[in-house]
């Protein structure tokens, strides 16, 4: 943990009990403010057991992702989590969806009583200063679309970037001040050594109610893939961490080039209450975190052995 005005990391035991290599562990790390923090262990069948922490990890208190009532509004600083309610017959995939919040001061799942507008599978889409997003298939179309809310989940309007195909997964948005960014990964039929494909990249001046479709696959041209969220800089850049190295625009994603000495696996990006976190691809325990985008601070975790 990284305490209020500290300038060194401080070492704090997490309440999830040891395991074997061999059986390993599945779990979710939140930030729900300073000092508020919150742990999903994933498990099957759910309900995930949860650990709610208030002051930085010193106590933790045990909880369950079970949502207990509803909530009309998504929280300053809080999530918006995906739940499946309804498995299909064969027990493979999920047939209804629902979205969650969390609540910051205690920890606790509530769900949203207004739901998006849209069909299964409901994922999280981002969030900005102003905008909750979510990312569904679209009940007319069947494409995936995004629902967009200005006022924290109150209410849902439908945001269609155009061109999102079959082999879409999902729309992902990412942005700062008036700029947004929609990623669209999914499957490349041409490229069968990519894992995670990135077909696309909308941009929007308007908060999403209008999208430019920016930039999009060909075999062979890089950036090919998308490891977790673009990192739209406050210096109007957009990077992307891929399979094959990080890959840097400056004229609103429309072209990129290769960051200097940048190969290989080049880690993953997750959009957080704090801001941009970079984690290393290979559990060696290298973080990085921005607020911007441009300014970053590395940490580790662990012994570093």
């Amino acid at each position: 943990m990284l305490d209020r005005g500290a300038d060194a990391w401080r070492l704090g035991r997490s309440p999830l009990a040891d395991v074997t290599v061999e059986h390993g562990i599945t779990a979710t790390l939140r930030t729900l403010g300073p000092g508020r923090a919150l742990i999903t262990e994933g498990v099957w069948p759910p309900p995930d057991r949860t650990w709610f922490t208030s002051d930085g990890g010193r106590h933790w208190r045990q909880g369950s992702a079970k949502p207990s009532g509803t909530t009309p509004v998504v929280p300053e600083g809080a999530p918006l989590v995906e739940d499946c309610t309804r498995m299909d017959q064969e027990g493979n995939s999920c047939e209804h969806f629902r979205v969650l919040t969390v609540l910051p001061t205690t920890g606790e799942f509530r769900t949203l009583t207004t739901q998006p507008p849209l069909r299964a599978p409901v994922i999280p889409a981002g969030q900005t200063e102003d905008l909750v997003f979510a990312s569904g298939r679209d009940p007319r179309s069947g494409r995936v679309v995004l629902a967009v809310s200005e006022d924290r989940g109150r209410s849902w309007r439908l945001s269609r970037p155009t061109g999102t195909g079959e082999s879409v997964w999902a729309l992902h948005v990412t942005g700062t001040g008036k700029v947004l960014y929609a990623a669209e990964p999914g499957e490349l039929p041409d490229e069968e050594n990519v894992k995670n494909g990135l077909l696309a990249l909308h941009r929007s001046t308007d908060g999403g109610r209008t999208w430019t479709r920016v930039w999009e696959h060909r075999k062979g041209v890089d950036p090919r893939s998308l490891l977790g969220t673009p990192i739209a800089a406050a210096d109007d850049s957009l990077t992307i961490h891929s399979e094959d190295g990080v890959w840097r625009s400056t004229d609103g994603g429309r072209s990129f080039a290769r960051h200097e000495g940048s190969g290989g696996m080049s880690g993953w990006v997750t959009k957080t209450a704090l801001g941009y976190l970079w984690s290393d691809s290979f559990g060696a325990g290298s973080r990085r975190i921005s607020t911007d985008g441009v300014r970053w601070t590395r940490f580790e975790l662990g012994d570093g052995n």
